[in-house]
């Protein structure tokens, strides 16, 4: 097949990562074959190596980084950019997976893998990405997830995208019950309380007694909330 075929049939699947599997069926060819002929595509610069038998057409990482191990999706703060919840222009895209992976750079833009249980791998969508396709979170379930680990994301970034319209009372208590953490609960909480939204009847029953930190990354301070037990030992405006 002439090149220029090959790479309008590839653009019609939109898959932002090709398989070695995917060239052989538009092809029409076996493997060994088909791997000769990716390598002249690479020697033309008309399709790209990201890993040992994954190849794309551009090199874009956000259209890249969620479709290189399944399941995965993009979270944290890199969702909160992509739907606009902040305008912190990230450096280091964040994917939750079920299994452990290196992390990997691309156009200078790092894509961190963080491994999250089988059961805590739900509320992320397919979704048109410029040209492609990608899987993301949930704005629900990426609020929960940067609650769950705040090392991939500012408390204080939630807070505010918490302000956002287009997140879901009621699926977002649902997500975080399903996390199976209480300080994720005690975190969102009073996040949302700080919004003027009261959960705590919906959650209280999931609480413990022993005061857990809002921000784990920052000392103790002085000031606690007795209704949700969390030490709030960071301040927002």
């Amino acid at each position: 097949m002439q090149a220029i075929a090959f790479l309008k049939e590839l653009e019609k699947l939109r898959k932002p990562v090709i398989l070695l599997n995917d060239i052989a069926r538009i092809i029409g060819k076996n493997k060994e074959y088909t791997r000769i002929y990716v390598h002249r595509l690479k020697e033309r610069g008309l399709i790209k190596e990201i890993e040992k038998g994954k190849y794309a057409l551009s090199d874009d990482p956000f259209e890249i980084s969620s479709n290189l191990v399944f399941p995965s999706y993009i979270s944290f703060i890199t969702t909160y950019f992509i739907y606009g919840f902040t305008t912190q222009i990230p450096v280091v895209i964040h994917i939750v997976c079920s299994r452990p992976k290196m992390t990997i750079c691309l156009e200078n833009i790092e894509i961190n893998f963080i491994t999250f249980k089988k059961e805590n791998i739900f509320g992320y969508k397919r979704e048109h990405f410029r040209n492609k396709y990608i899987f993301i979170a949930e704005p629900e379930k990426a609020v929960v997830d940067s609650l769950y680990l705040p090392k991939y994301c500012p408390i204080s970034e939630t807070y505010e995208a918490l302000k956002s319209k287009g997140i879901s009372q009621e699926r977002i208590i649902e997500y975080a019950l399903r996390m199976n953490s209480i300080v994720t609960l005690k975190r969102l909480g009073y996040l949302m309380e700080l919004n003027g939204i009261d959960i705590h009847k919906k959650v209280k029953h999931k609480l413990n007694s022993r005061y857990d930190l809002l921000n784990p990354f920052i000392k103790r301070s002085q000031t606690n909330s007795s209704r949700w037990k969390l030490n709030i030992n960071e301040v927002f405006e």
